[in-house]
């Protein structure tokens, strides 16, 4: 329940950002970017479409994604997020004990991973 909700959430704040923040939309600019998200199992499951200046999101699997990433399981995928936001290398700590697996282009991982710092809500001055 809570990684369903994570990537309810996250879903949200795309397409905030490519609506709202005009540094976000140009790390959009040239992307055409399908990256899923979801456990071995397959539920939950959501996607993220990234293009010139938008986001579109899913849930479910979708057919064709660019970049998949695959968790142990929803408890793990949860409890990395979490470790994510203070630890960029959960992600590779996962991939190397094989709790997490990539499928498709890596290098648009990468590229997703230069987002995290749109992601978490900025303070008001």
């Amino acid at each position: 329940m809570k990684f369903w909700l994570v990537l309810l959430v996250l879903g949200w704040r795309l397409r905030w950002l490519a609506w709202r923040n005009a540094e976000f939309r140009k790390q959009l600019e040239n992307r055409n970017v399908l990256m899923q998200w979801r456990t071995k199992a397959g539920s939950p499951a959501r996607w993220f479409h990234f293009e010139p200046g938008r986001v579109r999101v899913g849930g479910g699997i979708h057919p064709a994604p660019t970049v998949t990433l695959s968790f142990a399981d929803a408890a793990y995928a949860f409890a990395t997020l979490q470790r994510a936001s203070k630890n960029q290398m959960a992600f590779m700590e996962g991939m190397q004990q094989g709790k997490i697996r990539i499928e498709g282009d890596p290098g648009q991982l990468m590229w997703f991973m230069t987002l995290m710092k749109f992601i978490a809500p900025g303070k008001k001055k």
